[in-house]
């Protein structure tokens, strides 16, 4: 009778590929699942992760070769019981005895006949899965006389366990009968909690104990019993015999002892916990409303940091606008001079061609002038009235960002212009955003702000550069400053409300905070800032073209 081989996952091992190859064919025509492997090391992993029902090992390898393998294999407990051949052309005997001394089970000389080889391989299969379904019924003949040998124990130490448990237990126990509920035994626990002796307790109900402040909430936990068989944390009071009340968790299960139907119930105190969880509900009130006072108060110094900002800008620009302004009175009453001048000499008679010429030479000239400067005014004048506009309805409209922050810069002009400070702005000035400019505004204008203060105290020629680049449906906003830059303990603080370095000059810590929040909340964008002490900060705005709608 011929014994059918079962299939199975035998790992090949051999550093040369016509040998895989010859292998791996002989092997998968007799159906058996082959894993091709050409080196030591990498046998070892694959038969760890995954350990096989045969290995085929060549021992002349380059790195480790199959003597060591099988010596690893065998020390290892996941494959130790693996059967190797070992398929090699090493002959000599002391060679064979080296390998069965490392644990083969074979050993195969090359070269070898096709048949004799499946032969050999089929045996230990053979032999393999044999062992396998000994070991696997060992193991159910020792687990059922470990279950029996265990459940005969259980029962014998059961009531012992049980009786150990029960009085051991830090949680107030008891045990009553059904149906009239006469307390049978309580633990110590119960006794300390209650007040009462175990003599005074045992025999008696709840009822003749007085423990139930409100007997509508027992009538409640019996219902429940009734339905559910068990009640888990039922929250209710039990007086003690000195009369006091505690608050309790009670546990009820309904259990049968010799055949009997019992209740068995454990009792938590949770008086304290829930005295504390009171004041601690008062106390997260008052941190509740402190917090929204603190809020209130915060955006009222925001606020006021606004105005103050806007405050500084029409100061600033009503010093620019005073230029040209005054340039063009000037010519204007210079202008005033000349044709009263002129009207006299014509009203006497004495005008002459060439006075009249030079009345039209002034006249002309003063007149371009006169144009010229208030045009200059009327520029700043639309500049800072649709950034102050912007700063502070922060509507939403479609601008052009490069040309917008150069109006900013510019309405910046009086404040820069007493510093050596230089500004640039780099980038794609066809890049249309549907925003808050006047966020945008206030975002330039405080770390423009924030540059002069910090980055260049110490007295140094800054250099501000913003760069404007579309990424996507994105605009990447990069400023960057070669100030002093941020010490790397400050780094991660800056846009806290309140953190400054500078309090001792009056720095109020909001700047920051005000370009957090507005670059995340009105711009729905996201900032984040490096810093290299010494060298300067760089702050990365990322934002929506167009902003979504918040209702979405």
């Amino acid at each position: 009778m011929t014994v059918p081989v079962p299939t199975a996952d035998i790992l090949v091992v051999d550093d040369t590929p016509a040998n895989l190859r010859l292998l791996m064919k002989l092997l998968t025509d007799q159906g058996y699942g082959v894993r091709p492997v050409a080196e030591g090391a990498l046998a070892l992993t694959a038969a760890q992760l995954v350990p096989p029902d045969l290995i085929l090992l060549d021992i002349k390898m380059p790195g480790m070769d199959g003597y060591e393998v099988c010596r690893q294999l065998k020390a290892d407990a996941r494959t130790r019981e693996v059967p190797v051949i070992f398929l090699t052309v090493l002959d000599e005997a002391v060679d064979i005895v080296k390998g069965f001394a490392l644990g083969g089970v074979d050993y195969i000389t090359k070269p070898v006949r096709a048949g004799e080889l499946m032969a050999r391989i089929n045996s230990q299969v053979q032999l393999r899965f044999l062992q396998k379904q000994l070991a696997e019924k060992n193991q159910v003949q020792e687990y059922l006389l470990e279950q029996y040998e265990t459940t005969a124990l259980a029962l014998k130490e059961s009531e012992e366990k049980f009786s150990k448990a029960f009085e051991r237990s830090p949680v107030p126990l008891s045990l009553a009968a059904l149906p009239a509920g006469h307390f049978l035994d309580v633990n110590q626990e119960f006794v300390i909690q209650t007040g009462y002796s175990r003599q005074e307790i045992l025999g008696h109900t709840v009822l003749e104990l007085d423990f139930w402040v409100d007997l509508s909430e027992r009538s409640q936990l019996l219902e429940r019993l009734q339905i559910q068989g068990s009640v888990h944390d039922f929250e209710t009071r039990l007086r003690a015999k000195s009369g006091e009340i505690r608050d309790v968790l009670m546990s009820v299960e309904i259990i049968n002892l010799n055949n009997n139907p019992h209740f068995l119930a454990a009792v938590k105190d949770v008086t304290e916990r829930n005295v504390a969880e009171r004041r601690l509900a008062a106390r997260t009130k008052e941190l509740s409303q402190a917090l929204e006072t603190l809020k209130d108060a915060q955006n009222q110094l925001v606020e006021s940091a606004k105005m103050a900002a806007l405050g500084n800008l029409v100061a600033g620009v009503a010093h620019e606008i005073n230029t040209p302004v005054g340039t063009a009175i000037m010519m204007a009453s210079t202008l005033e001079n000349a044709t009263r001048m002129i009207a006299k000499d014509t009203a006497q008679g004495r005008l002459t061609q060439s006075a009249f010429h030079d009345y039209l030479e002034v006249a002309t000239d003063a007149s371009q002038l006169i144009l010229d400067n208030l045009k200059r005014a009327g520029d700043l004048v639309q500049s800072f009235k649709q950034v102050a506009v912007d700063q502070t309805s922060l509507r939403e409209r479609t601008f052009k960002v490069k040309p917008y922050l150069q109006e900013v810069i510019s309405n910046l002009h009086p404040q820069l212009k007493q510093t050596p400070h230089s500004v640039t702005i780099a980038g794609d000035a066809t890049l249309t955003l549907h925003s808050h400019p006047g966020a945008l505004s206030q975002i330039i204008t405080n770390l423009v702000v924030n540059s002069i203060d910090h980055g260049f105290c110490d007295n140094r020629a800054g250099q501000i550069h913003i760069d404007i680049q579309q990424r996507d449906a994105q605009c990447l906003l990069t400023y960057s400053d070669n100030g002093i830059g941020i010490q790397p303990e400050n780094l991660e603080r800056i846009f806290e409300p309140f953190f400054t370095t500078t309090h001792h000059k009056g720095g109020s810590g909001l700047g920051l905070h005000l370009v957090y929040n507005l670059v995340t909340q009105s711009l729905q964008g996201l900032i984040t800032v490096t810093s290299t002490v010494g060298s300067g900060t760089t702050f990365t705005i990322t934002m929506p073209q167009k902003l979504k709608d918040k209702k979405q």
